[in-house]
């Protein structure tokens, strides 16, 4: 069995004015019954970057088809293991933050059938992975849960 290192988590975040809210997405009933038993649950946007991308660049490109772009990229010094059944692998996946000023998201109905811009402890309530959950915990230490988040975690600077 192979280990790919190249999958990556997003928690793409926006800064309203009473709190932070992180989206996520729902998986759709298709995507459920093809590869989770009929299984939905509540996700990321995650992908894996290509040989040739830059961390930014593959984010940009897994953010691009819902419609909404990074103005600011962290990573949120966390990584986890799992074994994807979808594409029967192992893989070690990296968390990082991507600050949106989205509000509408277009979603592919193959993949995701609902969206939800929500505060950190909903998210901690839908998300039922462990990796979700300690990523997402990180990513509030370091990045969305700060007055200044980790310059040194940075990858693309907020104006």
């Amino acid at each position: 069995m192979q280990l790919n290192p190249r999958v990556f988590d997003v928690w793409a975040f926006r800064r309203d004015a009473d709190a932070v809210r992180y989206l996520l997405l729902h998986s759709s009933q298709h995507k459920a019954d093809r590869y989770f038993n009929g299984g939905r649950f509540w996700q990321l946007a995650s992908g894996a970057r290509a040989e040739a991308e830059s961390m930014t660049q593959a984010i940009d490109r897994v953010l691009a088809p819902y419609g909404i772009e990074a103005s600011a990229i962290w990573a949120a010094e966390h990584a986890y293991t799992i074994y994807n059944r979808r594409f029967d692998e192992m893989q070690l996946v990296s968390v990082f933050a991507a600050q949106v000023d989205a509000d509408e998201v277009r979603l592919n109905p193959l993949e995701h059938a609902d969206y939800r811009w929500v505060t950190v402890d909903e998210a901690l309530a839908l998300v039922h992975y462990r990796g979700l959950k300690d990523g997402l915990r990180s990513v509030v230490e370091y990045v969305t849960g700060v007055a200044s988040p980790a310059r040194e975690l940075c990858l693309r600077g907020p104006g």
